[in-house]
């Protein structure tokens, strides 16, 4: 009984691994509701440099969305975003590349690549690039932006 059992799991581990059945990603289909659809993994330095600023004084794309969360790419100079609050999410910012100021408690605070900005709903900020400069941020939200706006601007 015992020799069945050993050739009938090698025989099960070989039908299997023969078929790729058992190195297939494990998906769950009826959860996929995010854009994109599968898991990636970015170049960030390489995104940056394939999408320059074409008009204005920032270039502000999502790269990922769900019903949970959002993520933009944002490259901007002089002002990149003037003071404003949202009243519906949190917004947290990766600083990637270049120098400038955020608006952080009511000052302008120096800020530079590397550093990460954390800012509740309901709190004023902003950011601005050093002159001569971008910055390359990386913005993460707790729920995605209402497709109406949730950047409600204190400054015209």
């Amino acid at each position: 009984m015992r020799t069945i059992l050993i050739i009938g799991s090698i025989l099960i581990a070989f039908f299997f691994l023969s078929t790729g059945k058992a190195l297939a990603q494990p998906i769950a289909k009826h959860l996929l509701d995010a854009k994109p659809p599968e898991a990636l993994l970015f170049d960030v330095e390489k995104w940056f440099q394939d999408h320059p600023i074409e008009k204005g004084n920032a270039r502000i794309e999502t790269v990922f969305l769900s019903p949970r969360a959002q993520v933009l790419f944002i490259r901007g100079k002089g002002t990149v975003l003037g003071r404003h609050i949202h009243s519906q999410v949190d917004e947290l910012v990766y600083i990637y590349k270049g120098r400038g100021e955020y608006y952080i408690n009511g000052k302008w605070i120096p800020a530079k690549a590397g550093q990460f900005h954390t800012c509740p709903r309901g709190v004023a900020h902003a950011s601005r690039a050093a002159d001569g400069e971008e910055l390359w941020l990386i913005c993460f939200f707790t729920d995605p932006l209402s497709p109406l706006g949730d950047r409600i601007m204190i400054d015209d």
